[in-house]
């Protein structure tokens, strides 16, 4: 991935909420490589949501600069579920950002519910 000029204030910076956007695209990724589409969860009447999101800014990106976001599932209970990720600009991988996040999925009465596909990918992970 790389930085894209449009992403940055008007000081050349890049705000936190794109760094939360490279994060999130990467954990959807991660997750329809696995078979969980959200398109597919909203119709069946859930919500994925983002309970905690602790983020440890350790340097900055610039504009055209490349970068990797690594991702780790480090929990998944019938309740919630745990990404730890990194954001590390290339070539010379050094950390920007140390992530913690934290979910759940939400039925349709705004309850904490683990569908049918993250029970799935608990079985997958766990083997």
């Amino acid at each position: 991935m790389a930085v894209r000029d449009y992403e940055l204030d008007r000081f050349g910076v890049i705000k936190n909420t794109v760094y939360q956007n490279y994060l999130e695209h990467v954990r959807h990724m991660f997750l329809e490589s696995l078979g969980v589409k959200f398109t597919d969860l909203s119709a069946q009447g859930f919500s994925p949501v983002i309970t905690r999101a602790e983020l440890d800014y350790c340097g900055s990106l610039k504009n055209g600069d490349e970068f990797v976001v690594n991702l780790k599932l480090a929990s998944l209970t019938k309740v919630k579920f745990i990404f730890l990720q990194k954001i590390r600009s290339l070539p010379r991988e050094i950390l920007i950002i140390n992530a913690r996040i934290t979910g759940t999925i939400l039925n349709s009465s705004r309850r904490p519910f683990l569908p049918a596909a993250f029970k799935y990918l608990r079985t997958v992970l766990s083997s």
